[in-house]
């Protein structure tokens, strides 16, 4: 599970004032990153580059927060600025709509139904355990694989995963 690290104001201003973003360091981090495969040691240079990362994501959520809270204070009803190159506006995400189950009957002529089957994966690799092989029907989705890059203490630590 991944650990958020919430910034007290001081800590935001501090790291306003102290982050030096050094586009040429970033450049050699990621490159000496590359050969972590071949050099162990390179793992300080990813590590780096990580860090760097936080603290810029972190500078650009605070950056974020004032800007709305700015916003906010010159006109309640403020929905974002746009510029040549930048938009900052509020989204909202999620059901625009709810409706209340208990008055499902006035609620009906304004709801549409949605019925749709899932595969149930245990089931399938617990049948391909034992027949060996995939039940009529079923067949095995195209998935996009990625490399992902986990950061902190491992148990399996210093060797090649095959």
């Amino acid at each position: 599970m991944k650990t958020v690290k919430y910034f007290t104001e001081t800590e935001r201003l501090r790291l306003m004032n102290e982050i030096i973003f050094n586009p040429k360091e970033m450049v050699q981090f990621a490159k000496e990153g590359e050969s972590f495969l071949l050099k162990p040691s390179a793992e300080s240079s990813l590590l780096r580059l990580h860090e760097a990362i936080v603290q810029l994501q972190a500078l650009e959520d605070h950056v974020k927060e004032e800007i709305g809270r700015l916003g906010r204070e010159l006109n309640p009803n403020f929905k974002g600025v746009i510029g040549e190159n930048v938009k900052c506006v509020y989204r909202k995400y999620g059901a625009k709509y709810n409706y209340d189950w208990k008055n499902k009957e006035g609620a009906l002529p304004f709801l549409k139904r949605k019925e749709y089957f899932s595969v149930d994966a245990d089931k399938v690799d617990k049948y391909v355990k034992e027949v060996k092989e995939l039940p009529m029907g079923i067949f095995e989705a195209p998935r996009e694989e990625k490399l992902s890059i986990i950061y902190g203490k491992d148990e399996e630590e210093g060797r090649l995963l095959e």
